[in-house]
């Protein structure tokens, strides 16, 4: 089989443990960097290359698309389907799972429990969010990653000055009610139709996000059979098939606040001795065989 693997620099660790876990699988397994392909599209046919290679010559592509490099990795996405070259990630999926609100919009559709969540685009309208839900509160940029551009606000006085510079860098405002919690949620690594292994993720003394990135540990969670058809559910909503899906669990039951198409899993790896990037290339093997 012939695979290839998409990212922005192949030094990353989740891109260099998946072309591994490609080679010793016996697949011939190709990097390809993404902010050096070329697309091409003509009266005749469209094409897509990584120096004089064409995508064509590739069974599979396991994207790991850079947030930087969103809006290019979208049109490549729809190019490489066009081609008929099948991925693991679709250019709808990257394109809601970057934008946490419309990720709300589809997990609400699909009847999956979330935070109460304000879109606004003015520091006005933000002050009559405020007025019908008091704090604390989370305020989020739209394409925030690894908890960057995540804020929380315990007192109203606090909105103002956070407002006022979302306003000025002219930033939308994600408002969502906020889940009490012990400064931990729960990640689920959703490959296809199947929750391969879970994590409770705890944040670091100094801080209250539990992103791994900024100093959270991970350990292993044993997740009941309905939080795994939750997780599943919400990938498929946003249109995710290798998702990193983030719960709060509350008294009501799981809340589900992000759905994340490039996850990480060096923490799930040390939590759980789950083979991540095998389980990736095992399912995008799947895919290319069809």
């Amino acid at each position: 089989m012939r695979i290839g693997v998409l990212s922005k620099n192949i030094d990353y660790w989740t891109t260099r443990k998946i072309i591994k876990a490609g080679t010793v699988r016996g697949h011939e397994t190709t990097f390809f960097k993404t902010g050096d392909v070329q697309l091409r599209v003509d009266d005749v046919y469209f094409d897509a290359f990584h120096g004089a290679k064409s995508f064509r010559e590739t069974d599979v592509v396991i994207p790991r698309v850079g947030r930087s490099l969103t809006d290019f990795g979208v049109l490549l996405l729809t190019h490489l389907a066009l081609m008929g070259v099948p991925t693991t990630l679709s250019s709808g999926g990257l394109a809601t799972a970057r934008n946490k609100f419309a990720t709300m919009q589809k997990l609400r559709e699909a009847g999956l429990r979330i935070p109460e969540s304000f879109l606004v685009a003015s520091k006005l309208k933000a002050g009559d969010v405020i007025e019908r839900t008091p704090p604390p509160l989370i305020l989020k940029l739209l394409s925030g990653t690894q908890g960057v551009g995540v804020m929380k606000v315990e007192k109203v006085s606090d909105v103002g000055p956070i407002i006022d510079t979302l306003v000025e860098l002219k930033q939308l405002i994600l408002i969502q009610s906020y889940i009490p919690n012990p400064g931990e949620d729960v990640r689920m690594f959703v490959v296809g139709e199947q929750v391969i292994g879970a994590m409770v993720r705890k944040a670091g003394p100094l801080e209250w996000r539990s992103n791994i990135h900024l100093g959270g540990k991970g350990t292993f969670y044993k997740q009941t059979e309905s939080e795994s058809e939750m997780a599943v559910k919400a990938a498929r909503a946003v249109g995710v098939e290798v998702a990193g899906v983030d719960m709060i669990m509350s008294k009501e039951g799981p809340y589900v606040i992000e759905v994340n198409a490039s996850p990480g899993f060096k923490g799930l790896m040390k939590a759980t001795d789950i083979d991540v990037p095998g389980e990736i290339v095992e399912y995008a093997v799947g895919k290319g065989r069809k």
